[in-house]
């Protein structure tokens, strides 16, 4: 078992699309079978078009957002949740004045494998 204060410093990964990702819940605290992070994105900033193997929940706490699901589009803001199926094409953008946050939650105990969808 372990435990992570979300407050205390840790460190700052890269998402795939280049953005800034904090890894909280991995096998760095014991956890076999969930992994979750934190991601945050500017104004204008972009989670490129991609897929997972396994399916993924996003949860947004703050800001103004529209994700992209397959065909479909839905704005985001704090406390939606949009469950991803695995292998599904999806991304996202931060549409508002404000910092959009989220946390990332998938199987397993690391960020998932990501297969960017190039234009």
């Amino acid at each position: 078992m372990g435990a992570r204060n979300i407050n205390d410093e840790q460190p700052i990964d890269r998402s795939p699309s280049g953005l800034p990702l904090r890894h909280l819940v991995t096998a760095d605290v014991g956890s076999s079978e969930l992994y979750v992070g934190e991601q945050w994105l500017q104004p204008g900033d972009e989670v490129l078009l991609h897929t997972h193997q396994v399916e993924e929940v996003l949860l947004f706490t703050a800001g103004l957002g529209k994700v992209r699901l397959g065909d479909e589009s839905f704005v985001v803001h704090a406390g939606v949740t949009i469950h991803i199926p695995a292998g599904e094409v999806h991304g996202f953008r931060n549409t508002g004045q404000d910092e959009l946050r989220l946390y990332v939650l998938f199987p397993g105990n690391q960020f998932a494998a990501t297969k960017i969808i190039k234009p």
